[in-house]
């Protein structure tokens, strides 16, 4: 499994969300995205009622075409995902939106997430700069428990990064467009099917062989950087880079791997995932602490003589015979109002004085819930105005007719 965060988070929740549930991408038509947690709509609103610049957070968890994930696993990546990314707070202070994508020809997990927690209206970023250090963690408990493909397996190390062309490239390629290659990727191939055959034969062992071997076909090294290497052409002077695999500056050939027996590989893997659960626990406890100081829950700070009290009811023990069935009821209508260990009680006492503690937190019961009412209609009021205002802006956006 491969978690990647996209550089996005700005502009307005349509795009990302359109993006996620379009049935009309290349390749959905046989294979459609599928929502699995969250609303659309409404995280598409709470992006939209943000103010600030950044808006959203939005990424994916890939896994490797030839391994086949289970709706189980699903659930369980998901809630050990929002353990980390929402330590600290409460289901009613935070939103995502899961939805699942095969149509590339392996198993995807996108999620989005508004930039804001809900109680308070503060930003919030599950993936800040530097969310590798936790979330790696996360990534790394599952690829060992599960027995996942590992991006960080000095075995599965690619000879060279995949240049921004190449993906442009393969994004065209499933729109259907073909995108003629140039004389400056044809020399490139030559290059680096050149290095990588004499990386193969054991010639070249490190970045000053892979430089000699360059400079041998006549190649002026343009420059030299930590983790690529830039050739120049002397008969038309074209420049070329080449990044990551064997040009990177700390490359070493790759070691051939020992032959481990299987129970070997099974110790390796109970002692990994034991190290990782201890570390995935730590990272959730100090994002928690973390979270539950900047953005605390409302309803834990009421103190305690706030509690709601319910009238608690009990029958009275001792009944005189000599009343009424009605001059009970009248005296046993009205009481103190307790907290009880354990079952409803009801202590009869002064019908006067005692019936109005009972009212009183009757009355308070009914506050909290009209208070719970109106927040609810105010929420769906919000809700309905965003999405008139999406639905009038891109009328107004769309070309007017001219009338003949």
């Amino acid at each position: 499994m491969l978690m990647k965060v996209f550089p996005h988070g700005t502009g307005e929740g349509d795009k990302p969300s359109r993006y996620l549930v379009r049935p009309d991408y290349p390749g959905r038509d046989t294979a459609p995205p599928q929502v699995l947690r969250g609303d659309p709509a409404m995280t598409r609103a709470l992006v939209d009622s943000i103010e600030r610049r950044w808006k959203f957070t939005s990424g994916v968890l890939s896994w490797h075409p030839d391994e086949k994930i289970s709706e189980a696993q699903e659930k369980e990546v998901m809630d050990a995902f929002e353990q980390v990314a929402f330590a600290g707070l409460e289901a009613d202070q935070r939103n995502i939106l899961w939805v699942r994508h095969t149509h590339a020809g392996h198993h995807e997990l996108h999620f989005l997430i508004p930039r804001l927690e809900l109680s308070s209206g503060k930003d919030f970023n599950a993936c800040p700069p530097g969310w590798q250090k936790d979330f790696d963690v996360f990534r790394d408990l599952f690829n060992w428990r599960e027995g996942w493909a590992r991006p960080d397996d000095p075995a599965r190390a690619r000879d060279e990064l995949p240049k921004k062309a190449d993906l442009f490239k393969a994004r065209m390629a499933r729109w259907g467009k073909e995108i003629r290659e140039s004389d400056r990727d044809r020399a490139k191939e030559a290059i680096h099917a050149f290095l990588k055959e004499k990386v193969t034969r054991g010639i070249v062992q490190n970045r000053e062989d892979v430089l000699n071997a360059l400079k041998e076909q006549g190649l002026g090294i343009n420059r030299e950087g930590r983790d690529y290497i830039s050739v120049i052409a002397p008969d038309n002077g074209m420049k070329m880079r080449f990044k990551g695999g064997f040009y990177a500056s700390g490359w070493t050939p790759k070691a051939a791997p020992e032959d481990e027996s299987e129970e070997k590989k099974k110790e390796t893997a109970r002692r990994m995932v034991a190290r990782l659960q201890q570390d995935f626990e730590r990272v959730i406890e100090k994002r928690a602490a973390c979270n539950t100081k900047r953005y605390p829950a409302k309803w834990k700070q009421l103190p305690r003589e706030e509690a709601l009290l319910l009238p608690q009811l009990q029958e009275d023990t001792i009944h005189d015979r000599n009343r009424t069935d009605v001059d009970a009821e009248s005296e046993t209508d009205g009481g103190e109002l307790q907290r009880p260990a354990d079952g409803l009680q009801h202590t009869a006492g002064d019908p006067g004085g005692k019936a109005d503690a009972a009212s009183g937190g009757t009355a308070h019961l009914e506050t909290i819930v009209h208070r719970c009412q109106r927040s609810v209609q105010q929420l769906a009021d919000l809700v309905g105005d965003l999405e008139k205002r999406r639905i009038e802006r891109e009328r107004q956006s769309r070309p007017r007719r001219r009338m003949r």
